[in-house]
């Protein structure tokens, strides 16, 4: 890898961590995505007594209850996707 690539990556990377750790203060507190759609249709919160059943490692996209919480979360995201992506790469590259 040549030093332009590295440096490519690594600013990538800082944007990714810095855009992680702005946006629990910038998204709104009221958001109207899946879990609003979720909340419209009656959809329940919790699956108990269903056949499946599973616990979500981060619920609510969060550690904790605090914003470091989220920022935390959001960075472990950032983490597993990238390394998932190199794994990816790393097996479909051409020899």
């Amino acid at each position: 890898m040549d030093i332009k690539t590295r440096n490519l990556i690594i600013v990538g990377i800082v944007i990714c961590v810095v855009i992680a750790c702005l946006s629990p203060f910038l998204a709104s507190s009221d958001p109207d995505g899946l879990e609003k759609s979720a909340e419209d249709s009656k959809v329940p919160e919790s699956l108990e007594g269903s056949t499946f059943s599973f616990q979500s490692p981060m619920p609510d996209y969060t550690l904790g209850d605090t914003s470091i919480g989220e920022i935390a979360a959001l960075i472990i995201g950032v983490i597993v996707t990238l390394l998932l992506a190199y794994g990816v790469a790393f097996v479909l590259r051409k020899n």
